[in-house]
């Protein structure tokens, strides 16, 4: 982490709040330079501590960080902003995680600062995060290296234009709900079927896991991973077919697009209330 010499600290401790505060320990990001700021969850922030070295500390840390990562719930930043605004520094790089929220409704709240805005996904938690992150009107190329830095020490991190945060939320933000769905519509067809229902999860889940691990590992396109396994008049083939003229393309399109669709309304909604103006 050679691009953050000082203190990180988060204003939540949450799954994700915890989540990157774990990829960041096992990069080797130092526990104790890590700051949770939680006071009405005392026991949330005690956990951090034990779990990862982070220290749980008071709003008045906040002045000593050179990286405040915003980890509320969207609905909370009003009052978070309110409680914490007179003692962030300044001059730190304000770090947003929250959905919906633009940067200019964080430059606001915290008076011009820079600010990079971020959709990390669950995945985090494993290591294998998926992140888009776009860095606000304020931000140097020296910032968006800082969050590349903190959000690739637990997966992948890939700059976007602010814009297009949204697909970023339809397509890896909630993806991992999708992959999940197609796994139990899996195990529930080999259950229905007649299979042994912990041995359809156990199987269903581990072909997700595998398959997700080759992807990775041959760095190709998904259709050309498909079509190697896919034989002629095969079983696969037979399998394929069927779920094409279900509709499959048309079901997962359908989803990603209700997804931006709600995600842009959402993003409005809480912008009018937050934004300048």
């Amino acid at each position: 982490m050679t691009e953050i010499k000082g203190k990180i600290a988060f204003i939540g401790s949450g799954n994700m709040a915890r989540a990157i505060i774990g990829g960041l320990v096992r990069a080797g990001f130092p526990g104790d330079r890590i700051l949770v700021v939680n006071p009405g969850n005392p026991a949330s922030m005690e956990a951090v501590r034990q779990e990862y070295g982070a220290v749980p500390s008071n709003p008045e840390s906040l002045a000593g960080a050179e990286v405040i990562v915003i980890a509320v719930k969207p609905q909370s930043f009003p009052e978070a902003a309110a409680n914490y605004r007179a003692f962030a520094n300044p001059k730190a790089l304000f770090i947003s995680i929250m959905a919906g929220l633009s940067n200019a409704a964080v430059e606001d709240a915290f008076g011009g600062v820079r600010t990079v805005r971020v959709m990390p996904n669950i995945a985090l938690a494993a290591g294998c995060g998926a992140s888009g992150y776009a860095p606000g009107k304020y931000a140097t190329e020296a910032d968006a290296a800082v969050a590349q830095a903190i959000f690739s020490a637990a997966g992948l991190a890939v700059r976007v234009p602010e814009d297009r945060i949204n697909d970023v939320t339809a397509l890896s933000g909630s993806g991992a709900a999708y992959i999940y769905l197609l796994v139990e519509a899996m195990r529930d067809a080999a259950v229905e079927e007649g299979m042994d229902p912990a041995a359809a999860a156990a199987l269903a889940g581990q072909t997700l896991i595998g398959a997700a691990k080759q992807l990775e590992r041959e760095n190709l396109a998904p259709e050309a991973l498909r079509k190697r396994i896919t034989s002629k008049n095969g079983t696969t083939e037979a399998a394929i077919e069927k779920m094409t003229e279900s509709g499959f393309f048309e079901a997962v399109q359908a989803g990603y697009r209700a997804n931006k669709a709600r995600s842009r309304q959402l993003s409005d909604e809480l912008c009018k209330k937050y934004e300048r103006g």
